[in-house]
């Protein structure tokens, strides 16, 4: 496990490496015409880096997908034959319900306890929305 301690000085030490190698850069920079500019940010490898990722990227879409593609494809089995197989245990398989036209109630009487056809009327003149003063939370204490 490592301390938090150990993690800061190792931090600032990168830290000061990384600033040391930006400094060295931009003097390598500093005076020099675009064209001389460009050289050494050519030198710099950074363009090199980045297409080599690009490459690096696209190999390894491909292979993600191109793998499991083609060992995924496997040959079924003729549909027209059957296939048999025995029984793994020897308990009694689940009997299915019985379904009598009487045990399945109607749309409307399963719906009915709940409401959900039921029409209610408010008065035409009183706003829903408006604030009466009335405090709604009054049967909740």
């Amino acid at each position: 496990m490592a301390s938090t301690k150990a993690d800061l000085r190792e931090l600032k030490a990168n830290s000061s490496a990384t600033v040391q190698e930006l400094q060295e850069f931009l003097r390598d920079l500093k005076g020099k015409s675009p064209q001389e500019m460009l050289g050494a940010v050519a030198s710099s490898q950074l363009f090199q880096a980045t297409i080599l990722s690009i490459i690096l990227v696209i190999i390894a879409i491909f292979t993600l997908t191109a793998i499991p593609y083609f060992l995924g494809d496997q040959t079924t089995p003729d549909p027209g034959s059957p296939i048999v197989t025995a029984p793994v245990s020897s308990a009694p398989a689940p009997r299915e319900p019985e379904t009598s036209p009487q045990a399945k109630p109607k749309d409307g009487e399963a719906l009915a306890p709940l409401g959900v056809n039921e029409k209610k009327t408010a008065p035409a003149n009183v706003n829903p929305l408006e604030d009466n003063g009335e405090n709604f939370l009054k049967d909740l204490e």
